[in-house]
């Protein structure tokens, strides 16, 4: 919960008083590898936070599984369509590895949207940076060529390399295993 509560005190106006409302709301929520905290067609109840472990968010398209995005230890995951509509998600959100997960359910977080302004400004801004890195995201699939979002992981996020199967790297950067393969071989030769 320790990680949970700085990852709070990042948010203006937070206070001990607002972590204590939060409390009776959390559950944990341990998941295996490759277990599911949501799957595609189910709506998404629950906005959770990563204690431990990581998550990889995916749709399919054709039959096959484009990853989105990875989620993190320290960072907040869910299907944010289908939790703002309450309706079936296009997405899946799959443990990658052990993962704890501390999770509040969606009734609970309206219900302390009424309650301060604190947990409004949090959710409004944690929604903005989420915003932000999807934006991020895709201006690296339109701008950058395979090599150089292959390039810009490895430069910038190296760990995600130890942590993530290249065929799960090789769907988020949105080419097949074998062409990840050939980039990885050229990187290595220069």
């Amino acid at each position: 919960m320790k990680a949970f509560q700085n990852y709070l005190k990042q948010f203006p106006h937070y206070s001990e008083e607002m972590f204590e409302q939060l409390l009776p709301h959390l559950n944990k929520i341990e998941l295996k590898a490759n277990e599911y905290f949501l799957k595609e067609g189910k709506t998404c109840k629950k906005l959770a936070f990563i204690q431990n472990g990581i998550v990889r968010i995916y749709y399919t398209h054709d039959g096959k599984e484009i990853t989105k995005c990875f989620c993190r230890e320290n960072n907040i995951t869910c299907s944010y369509s289908s939790l703002i509509t309450q309706t079936p998600s296009e997405l899946a959100i799959q443990a990658l590895e052990d993962t704890v997960l501390i999770a509040l359910p969606h009734s609970s977080l309206q219900q302390l949207y009424s309650q301060s302004i604190f947990w409004q400004q949090m959710g409004r801004l944690a929604g903005e940076r989420e915003f932000v890195i999807e934006e991020n995201h895709n201006r690296s699939m339109r701008d950058l060529s395979a090599t150089e979002r292959y390039r810009h992981i490895l430069e910038n996020d190296s760990e995600l390399l130890q942590r993530v199967s290249l065929n799960h790297l090789a769907s988020y950067i949105q080419v097949t295993p074998e062409t990840l393969s050939r980039i990885r071989s050229k990187k290595n030769r220069i």
